[in-house]
């Protein structure tokens, strides 16, 4: 533990240059003290760190001196997969090996590197988070990246559509999509997607996953991503919507509909017919948009949704329910 910590507090020396015994503490997670009988270890064994005094003060490495000390460790190197996602890192318990790993990294840099990833880091920013929304509650994560990891099968119960469902299935990756993860995994020898929020159990069984040769995760993912995005099953539904809504109407449909949209239309209200992956999805994300949007077609949805807006009405016709003596229906 102490030998990795010296490392750790080499690397930040050789990385900044010069730090003072508070900022390590900081970073190293431990006293001040701790950090000064480090740093009289790292002396004692011939580690030539200048002790500067003064408000400006603090430890300092001379220019050019490298350690040969900055080897990424097993437990390090998988966190590496995950250099500027320091978030999903976290999410899946490798926040503290990334920190190490990134350490090593960039010590083993040279001046004129380091300063060129500095300068690409303050340029350039990953964020795969979505707008207006935090990522989903996974408290399951960690237990299938294990699975994922050891290639273990797993059992799990997943929730859908009010139902629970039982399933075993062998791990094949996670997946981290617009904030949101997601389980792929084989299940009768046939590919599955599942979104991870949605399961409510996960237990490791002591069978071996059965991994097929040669998969590659990204490419499945792919795949799976545009089979579903492309698949044949859509609801063409007509709408007329005021142009002010046809940002938040493209963010509704599906995407092989997206491109009908052509949000710099310059009329107030547009005709469109744009494809939904299901009628209960077409009727929220319809409702959703208000009395911007009025549905054409077809025929059985617009009733629907006709119905469902003046039930919605009739709760604000009157008083609400507290306004109401002893509580009594409106």
């Amino acid at each position: 533990m102490r030998a990795t910590r010296m490392i750790s507090l080499l690397t930040h020396l050789q990385v900044r240059g010069q730090m003072t015994a508070a900022e390590l503490a900081q970073h190293l997670e431990v006293s001040q003290r701790t950090v000064q009988r480090d740093i009289e270890a790292l002396v004692a064994s011939g580690v030539p760190i200048r002790s500067l005094r003064g408000p400006d003060g603090g430890y300092q490495l001379p220019g050019g001196y490298r350690t040969r000390l900055t080897g990424v460790a097993a437990d390090e190197a998988p966190a590496l997969a995950f250099l500027g996602l320091a978030g999903p890192a976290g999410e899946l318990g490798l926040d503290g090996p990334l920190r190490a790993a990134r350490g090593k990294v960039w010590a083993a840099l040279t001046d004129q590197a380091r300063d060129r990833a500095e300068r690409t880091a303050q340029r350039f920013h990953l964020d795969p988070a979505r707008w207006y929304g935090t990522s989903e509650p996974t408290p399951l994560l960690t237990a299938l990246a294990e699975a994922v990891w050891r290639d273990q099968r797993v059992r799990v119960r997943a929730r859908r559509e009010g139902t629970v469902t039982e399933r075993v299935l062998d791990p094949l990756g996670l997946v981290l999509a617009a904030g949101d993860w997601y389980l792929l995994a084989h299940r009768d020898r046939a590919l599955r997607t599942y979104r991870v929020a949605r399961l409510v159990h996960v237990e490791l069984l002591d069978d071996p996953a059965r991994r097929p040769a040669g998969f590659v995760l990204a490419q499945a993912w792919a795949d799976a991503r545009r089979e579903l995005e492309t698949r044949h099953d859509l609801l063409e539904v007509t709408v007329r919507v005021a142009s002010s809504a046809l940002p938040r109407l493209r963010r509704q449909v599906a995407v092989a509909g997206q491109d009908r949209i052509d949000l710099t239309d310059p009329r107030l209200h547009v005709e469109v017919t744009v494809p939904f992956e299901s009628a209960s999805w077409a009727r929220t994300a319809l409702l959703g948009l208000g009395a911007d949007v009025e549905v054409l077609g077809p025929a059985d949805l617009r009733e629907q949704i006709g119905a469902q807006a003046r039930a919605t009405a009739a709760h604000y016709n009157g008083p609400s329910a507290s306004e109401q003596p002893n509580g009594a229906p409106p």
